[in-house]
């Protein structure tokens, strides 16, 4: 039938709908949907106040700027050189880089980690449709974030059998695409629009007519999904509705007690401005009982016919208990805020607390490093599909472009792609930091380096480290170092005088370390007589301390830096 495709996609969403439910629950925390104080019955009521707390809110949005913060290293390894593990990193991160500022110019969109990292949290499962090609001969990419909301998909016995986001989109944009329908999509808004792939074919549904079909080149749906091992991963009936659960699956319900709560107070609190009172009269009539004065008012009542306050239950204290226990589960489930602390946290307190964070935050990195390293399996087998021979591409951002070749890309059974998560969360790096300083010198340094301090080059750091000790060391090293140092500065300015400037400083900071080489290859002075004299040479006073500044200011840079001081032998 022609409508079949849409059919299908009809009944797989109906094969969802516990999952969609409970992501709509969640869309109306974070969103901050107004809460309505209803009766037992789930009843409206009159003359009450509802109030909408937004802790939910709040620490959704701190997981989710968590995440944000963390950076990412790409790993490769295999039974390849050196060169060619990071001339395929750098092909992952220059994909990336050219998806995020496609985001941008086609979308609006910052970039796709960005959009992950919210669903991730809010939705729970992730995905995104990506799909390369040659034009012109440019490579392009069309990177497009998914909202597993309104996305049907079918695994099958090779991964994923058929995708289809659902899209919600405005006739103008419609009818520039398609400028044939323009008439059929007159007075419409908010238009259906299903994009569905399969291993052979891609087709366009728009409100349920076909209006575009093109074959699959790459065999295969071009999308990645991941659902978070989130919840308890039970198999029961019914088990999809807490399949890959979003952070608030451990305080969905305590919100809205917690709002029931602030709203029941806020009603007890306002009623104390506009009691209810009774009136006791000799007769019931038809006829409104007089009014009861208000502030600063004085009236005058028949003997018997006072207004006496409507007497109500002292609800304070259970008040404060309840709200008490809902608050601590909550904050059980969801920590929402780092503690307070009145003087410097120890290395465990922090650690504590990190510890209570990472619980929720796991199951997100998790997710978010599968599929990194699932994306990158996906670009590398669609550059090989759709590159030519050995025809080299630039690849990048704009100003960030590099050229690869299929062959750079070796053999992708060849090596393992894994991605590694670098945390730049303040209290987490104290708290690495605290556990680097207890392990030190009992465990190898790269170790400490690479699973505590999470550096992204532990060799590159190892080396500096050695370098910095070779420079206390030997005063050679670095004045040589600091040459190098000066000379490159030099290359990368434009200034020409500037330039000459540090090549200058190098220069004599290189003559200086030759100097005192060729002094240590003398030989030694025999030892004289004890009544025999020597003529004695002047030698020069402060050493090499006030050396460097006086050279930078010689040379018309100001100021300049430090170096060690030199040993008496070689000032000699």
């Amino acid at each position: 039938m022609a409508d079949s495709t849409w059919k299908r996609i009809d009944n797989k969403m109906t094969q969802l709908k516990g999952m969609h439910d409970r992501m709509d629950k969640t869309k109306d925390l974070v969103y901050l949907e107004p809460y309505q104080l209803n009766n037992f019955r789930d009843q409206k009521l009159d003359n009450v106040i509802s109030v909408t707390g937004n802790k939910a809110a709040v620490f959704g949005n701190t997981i989710i700027a968590d995440l944000i913060n963390t950076q990412w290293q790409t790993i490769v390894e295999g039974k390849i050189t050196k060169r060619d593990t990071h001339r395929i990193e750098q092909f992952i991160e220059d994909n990336l880089a050219q998806a995020d500022e496609y985001l941008l110019d086609r979308y609006g969109l910052v970039g796709l980690y960005e959009w992950l990292c919210n669903h991730v949290c809010v939705r729970g499962p992730i995905g995104t449709e990506w799909y390369t090609w040659i034009d012109e001969d440019r490579y392009n990419i069309h990177c497009l974030p998914v909202d597993m909301r309104w996305t049907a998909f079918q695994y099958g016995g090779n991964g994923l059998s058929w995708v289809a986001p659902i899209a919600f989109r405005n006739r103008e944009d419609l009818e520039e695409e398609f400028p044939e329908y323009k008439e059929k999509l007159a007075g419409k808004t908010d238009i259906e629009v299903r994009d569905y792939w399969d291993a052979e074919k891609n087709e366009l549904w728009i409100e349920k007519k076909l209006v575009k079909t093109q074959s699959n080149p790459f065999g295969k749906p071009p999308f990645v999904i991941v659902f978070p091992p989130s919840g308890f991963l039970l198999r029961d009936v019914g088990y999809i509705k807490h399949e890959a659960e979003d952070i608030f699956f451990m305080i969905r319900g305590l919100n809205d007690e917690l709002n029931r709560t602030l709203s029941i107070e806020q009603s007890l609190i306002f009623n104390a401005l506009r009691p209810p009172y009774e009136q006791e009269v000799e007769v019931l009539t038809a006829e409104p009982a007089t009014p009861a004065p208000v502030t600063g008012q004085t009236m005058e009542v028949k003997k018997g016919e006072r207004h006496i306050p409507v007497p109500t239950g002292d609800l304070n204290r259970a008040n404060l208990t309840a709200r008490q226990d809902i608050l601590r589960m909550i904050d059980e489930g969801a920590p929402v805020s780092p503690r307070l602390y009145t003087q410097p946290p120890s290395g465990a307190e922090l650690l504590a607390e990190m510890e209570a964070l990472a619980r929720l935050q796991k199951s997100r990195i998790v997710a978010l490093k599968v599929f990194r390293q699932q994306l990158a399996r996906l670009m590398i087998d669609q550059y090989i599909k759709i590159a030519q021979g050995n025809d080299e591409k630039f690849i990048g951002k704009k100003g960030k472009r590099h050229v690869y070749s299929v062959a750079q890309l070796k053999d992708p059974d060849t090596y393992s792609i894994t991605c590694q998560e670098m945390s730049k969360n303040k209290r987490q790096e104290l708290a690495n930091l605290s556990m680097f300083i207890a392990a030190y010198n009992r465990l190898p340094l790269k170790y400490n380096l690479t699973n505590i301090l999470m550096v992204e080059d532990p060799e590159g750091v190892m080396r500096e480290l050695e370098m910095e000790l070779a420079k206390r060391t030997d005063t050679v090293i670095a004045l040589f170092e600091m040459a190098r140092r000066y000379a490159q500065e030099a290359s990368e300015l434009e200034d020409e005088k500037e330039a000459d400037a540090r090549k200058l400083v190098s220069k004599m900071l290189t003559e200086r370390a030759v100097a005192i080489i060729q002094q240590r290859r003398q030989p030694v002075q025999p030892v004289l007589p004890e009544k025999a004299r020597v003529p004695e040479m002047e030698q020069p006073t402060g050493g090499t301390q006030g050396f460097l500044p006086s050279l930078l200011a010689s040379s018309g840079m100001g100021q300049g830096g430090r170096i060690p001081r030199a040993t008496p032998e070689e000032e000699t």
